[in-house]
């Protein structure tokens, strides 16, 4: 009988955790049905695979997109990720002022860069890693730091230029109901205007 007891002490808790991991999951895949519905919308396809966050995927003039959701959980909230693939020849990210948090802020990648636009500069921080003359030069260019500009504005909080691809992220509970086939072609249409000056 101790025998029993003592496995029923050693199974409960991971029972429990498998309980709410699957409640979760379960609740998510659900939610996630309504990106089927949008996904039309944007020429795309909603593609939700097990043990994967969610996603729209398609091209976007001619370039390949993905809209990524990740569900809110306990300590974090949820968010979104905008991923166009298209290489660039530098390595950027920007965000508002204060707007990295504890760790994240400890190992963040790149130099600071200033544009000499003293709005921009004050209202926006801008780091490069690798080809930085390349950045610098992106960045002379006020079209393109008015895109960026209007992404932040937009609630997206850091837009980054990666060698693969610009992925811009945003808060907020999309898989609950946040989301509308308008507000993901502005999304779409926001982030393809960062690339249309290179």
């Amino acid at each position: 009988m101790s025998i029993l007891k003592e496995w029923l002490e050693f199974l409960l808790p991971l029972m429990i955790f498998l309980g709410l991991f699957l409640v979760r999951y379960v609740s998510q895949f659900v939610k996630a049905r309504r990106l089927k519905e949008i996904a039309p919308y944007l020429n795309a396809e909603a593609v939700i695979r097990p043990f994967s966050p969610p996603r729209i995927r398609g091209t976007y003039m001619g370039i390949p997109f993905q809209i990524v959701f990740f569900a809110a959980g306990r300590n974090s909230p949820g968010r979104m990720q905008i991923k166009l693939s298209f290489s660039f020849p530098f390595g950027l990210e920007v965000r508002r002022p204060g707007a990295m948090q504890g760790l994240e802020q400890i190992f963040q990648k790149g130099r600071p860069i200033e544009t000499g636009d003293e709005a921009f500069d004050k209202g926006v921080i801008v780091r490069a890693d690798g080809e930085r003359d390349k950045a610098k030069l992106y960045l002379d260019n006020p079209v393109n730091r008015q895109a960026i500009v209007e992404a932040l504005d937009a609630g997206f909080e850091n837009v980054r230029f990666t060698q693969k691809e610009l992925i811009l992220t945003r808060q907020g509970d999309f898989l609950g109901g946040e989301l509308t086939p308008e507000h993901a072609q502005g999304d779409l249409a926001l982030a393809a205007r960062l690339m249309q000056r290179l």
